[in-house]
């Protein structure tokens, strides 16, 4: 007996909407949720009628009172209780970032985002060790980063640095990847990078395609590092940068191993063929004007999520979306995102490669093939099913299992 798409778990009609819950239930797995609360404010969303506003005004209210009862512990002393809550308040606050611009208040953007980054921040302060916030040197503005080590005295250990998506959060790979691979004796870098987190919401400073630029100058801080084994440097990238990190190894010899989660070789074959199409037209001016008359008016409810995948790649797209606007650019947003690919350098990666692939693939299906077959250097290539719990993108219920194969494959590679 097969799983189908049609099958699995629904707990909310919009598709986005309903994989952003599912992957809060699957971090139930690392205490960065509570499974009840997720259900609880489910149902009262069905029950208002799901819209980006309900969606947005149920989980911000939830990751408050979360955030409140977790500042209530730690003046009481019940630091445990406080680290519980705020991991949970951060994960409440990310969903409630996610659909902030299809509430009635887009610009409140940065002020969830700081909302949320508070309570992260305060539950690393609390974990046992403690995150280490870094500052990475890069240009003249720094990159973010957070360093979770494992219990015991300091020494050279081997390292797993998380390269975000384009949407989750510090606390997602908290979830997804960082927590799991401490238990294993790794220290894990969870890293903000151009585009993401505070870079992103506090600063406005758009994704950048040449990922080795930005994963350059974190291998150089990690290898002055007296807890970091230089020789045992690994590259996750997560969803949008499963691409990022495939170009970033094929410039950064000294990386050990490098895991693509999912594979995929070029971020504009997942839009809509429709779209791609029209942006091919003869010049910029009708390609906007076919789209600003013809598609934007039409598209209702999907406007948000538009400018929610539309606001990372400049600062253009992130003022329209922060204005109540999907993107009024096409040929503009086109040009920028054709360059976010890999295929052109895959050949070129020499270490170690896991590329994963998930079964019902919902946001680049068919990609982690491509890039299997254009990969060269010693390589796996692993695709999680639906009867196993983790179909759909990045296994959102499944954050254990999906976590046993990389740490595993690592174990097995960097040596």
């Amino acid at each position: 007996m097969t799983t189908t798409a049609a099958d699995r778990l629904l707990l909310l009609p919009e598709p986005n909407l309903d994989l952003q819950t599912r992957a809060a239930l699957g971090a139930t797995a690392y205490r960065v949720a509570e499974a009840g609360e997720v259900l609880a404010a489910v149902d009262r969303i069905n029950r208002a009628g799901l819209s980006g506003r309900s969606y947005h005004e149920e989980f911000l209210a939830l990751g408050r009172r979360t955030a409140a009862t977790a500042e209530s512990a730690l003046r009481s002393g019940r630091s445990a209780g406080a680290r519980d809550g705020y991991l949970r308040a951060a994960k409440y606050l990310s969903l409630a970032l996610f659909s902030v611009l299809g509430s009635t208040r887009p610009a409140d953007e940065p002020t969830v985002f700081a909302e949320m980054q508070a309570c992260w921040h305060r539950a690393g302060e609390l974990l046992d060790p403690p995150v280490q916030r870094l500052r990475i040197p890069y240009q003249d503005l720094g990159l973010p980063a957070y360093l979770l080590t494992p219990p015991g005295r300091p020494r050279h250990r081997p390292t797993l640095v998380l390269a975000n998506g384009s949407d989750a959060q510090s606390i997602d790979l908290y979830a997804f990847g960082a927590y799991a691979a401490v238990e294993r004796g790794y220290n894990a870098v969870i890293l903000e990078g151009p585009g993401q987190g505070s870079l992103l919401f506090e600063r406005g400073i758009p994704f950048r395609p040449d990922w080795e630029h930005v994963i350059r100058p974190v291998v150089d801080h990690l290898l002055r590092s007296p807890l970091v084994d230089p020789d045992r440097i690994a590259l996750t990238g997560w969803s949008m940068s499963g691409i990022l990190v495939i170009r970033a190894a094929a410039f950064e010899p000294r990386l050990a191993a490098v895991v693509a989660d999912p594979g995929a070789v070029n971020n504009w074959l997942a839009w809509p063929e429709i779209w791609r199409r029209l942006a091919d037209g003869p010049d910029r001016e009708t390609v906007n004007r076919h789209w600003q008359q013809t598609v934007l008016p039409d598209l209702g409810p999907a406007a948000p999520l538009l400018a929610k995948r539309a606001e990372i790649f400049g600062p253009q797209f992130l003022h329209d979306a922060r204005t109540g606007r999907a993107p009024q650019d096409l040929w503009q947003l086109a040009h920028t995102i054709r360059r976010f690919r890999c295929d052109d350098v895959a050949h070129l990666v020499n270490c170690p490669t896991l590329v994963l692939g998930y079964e019902d693939e919902a946001l680049i299906p068919g990609q982690d093939a491509l890039l299997y077959d254009l990969l060269r250097c010693p390589k796996q290539h692993t695709v999680l099913t639906a009867v196993q719990g983790a179909g759909d993108h990045c296994a959102p219920m499944a954050p254990q299992l999906r976590n046993a194969v990389i740490l595993d494959w690592l174990e097995h590679t960097v040596v």
